[in-house]
């Protein structure tokens, strides 16, 4: 059993180590595009091809075609560097091409012509062309292996004296045709595998890319759906509210409670259509961020202040313990919406009667910004999708409505500075938001 287990720990230490090579030579996915390590690959076994060929030539008597092969040899090594390191796939390509026609026309005339194995090294040059080759040169590279080849045979055909043979025998003959050919299949097939595994490659990661875009077109249809039909209600309200005024029916004890309605009905509306504008932009402009050195106090107070006005109202004590000598390296703008939209969450699902703390204090090298409250808790079913686009109303503890953007935009924005989200809640007992941040200078405990 040890024995099976370290014959098993050496064979995995192998295929890593022949993976990091392989993706030295070639190139990493990530960096490199795949016509580019489709190039690399082809040139590392062309490379390979061309160095055996040239002792075998010259063990077969083809010292014309040996030295082909080594002045090929040189040169496909260059063109690799190029394309492997410096990126001039383009260039690359075409030199290449271009030399391994003009060399194996060369070639052609100092191994015994038509009887030789130069039309089966053409046909395996050409393919390879045409993997690399990008799709305008096709008819290029076809036009000019059809011109060269029969040209070469009609050469042949009218000046046979302009063929020479160097083979030492028949023998000789056989084995290096055999060996070409071989040598071609091997090599189509493992570049035809290369190319077809690297189509699958892109095949199946496009088809995700497509699910999930089909999937992020679905969630803003829904968004927008939820959005429109969520704005009728309180528009519904400021619309019935006008017709009383104009009636002149309502009580004084009435009117006061419908205004009170009223306003937290806006106030969401006011909250909604601000998340709404903010992702808007960020999906036609993408996010943008200016991290720049800012005092937690500074930020934060302003929009305390504001949302311990909506707090109040609904019966809720909405308190601070902000540490003033923190400055934190973050975008104002996106870390007072973060912590508005926290707020505005812990004040619609909290009963009258509870509390909110907002803190702020420093842990080693980052300010970690809590929004802690004694609401109804978030149910477990909806914890994993807290942070996603999973478009749905939710409604607060006074029928509030929402739609999850707002903490949607929290995690992307909370990201986008660098910095980290988590929650904690129990049903029934709270919620603790916590919002990590780097300082701006952060100084030892």
């Amino acid at each position: 059993m040890y024995f099976c287990r370290m014959t098993f720990t050496f064979y995995e230490k192998i295929q890593a180590l022949a993976k990091r090579c392989l993706s030295f030579l070639i190139g990493d996915r990530r960096t490199l595009t795949l016509e580019n390590r489709l190039f690399n690959s082809i040139c590392v076994i062309a490379i390979f091809i061309m160095a055996f060929n040239i002792p075998f030539n010259l063990f077969s008597g083809l010292k014309i075609t040996s030295l082909i092969f080594a002045v090929l040899t040189v040169f496909l090594g260059y063109v690799y560097y190029l394309a492997r390191f410096k990126g001039r796939i383009g260039a690359s390509i075409v030199l290449t091409s271009g030399l391994v026609m003009v060399l194996f026309a060369i070639n052609y005339f100092f191994s015994a012509g038509i009887r030789g194995a130069s039309l089966l090294s053409f046909m395996l040059a050409f393919i390879l062309i045409i993997i690399v080759s990008p799709r305008k040169l096709y008819g290029l590279w076809m036009v000019s292996c059809l011109v060269v080849v029969n040209g070469l045979l009609l050469a042949e055909y009218y000046h046979p004296e302009l063929v020479k043979v160097f083979y030492v025998d028949d023998k000789a003959l056989f084995i290096d045709i055999a060996f070409t050919f071989g040598t071609g299949i091997i090599v189509s097939f493992f570049s035809l595998f290369y190319l077809k595994e690297a189509y699958n490659r892109e095949k199946k990661s496009s088809e995700q890319k497509a699910m999930e875009l089909a999937q992020l077109n679905d969630e803003k249809l829904k968004l927008f759906s939820i959005i429109s039909h969520d704005l009728q209600a309180p528009l519904s309200s400021l619309h019935s509210y006008i017709r009383l005024i104009s009636s002149d029916r309502l009580e004084p004890d009435e009117r006061k409670q419908v205004e009170r309605g009223l306003a937290n009905a806006l106030h969401g509306t006011q909250e909604l259509l601000s998340n709404m504008l903010v992702w808007s932009q960020s999906q036609l402009r993408g996010i943008r961020v200016d991290l720049v050195k800012n005092n937690v106090s500074e930020v934060l107070m302003p929009v305390v202040d504001i949302q311990r006005i909506y707090a109040a109202q609904k019966g809720i004590e909405l308190t601070t313990e902000i540490d003033g000598s923190l400055d934190v390296l973050a975008d104002r703008d996106m870390l007072q919406l973060i912590v508005r939209n926290l707020i505005n969450n812990a004040i619609k699902f909290t009963l009258a009667g509870g509390h909110i703390q907002v803190s702020a204090k420093q842990s080693e090298s980052t300010c970690e910004i809590i929004v802690d409250d004694t609401g109804i808790g978030i149910p477990e079913e909806q914890q994993q999708e807290l942070f996603s686009l999973k478009t749905r109303s939710t409604y607060g503890t006074n029928n509030e409505r929402g739609i999850g953007l707002g903490l949607f935009l929290c995690s992307e924005y909370t990201h986008a500075q660098r910095g980290a989200i988590t929650f904690d809640s129990k049903p029934g007992r709270g919620t603790r938001f916590q919002v990590s941040l780097p300082l701006a200078d952060p100084q030892p405990n």
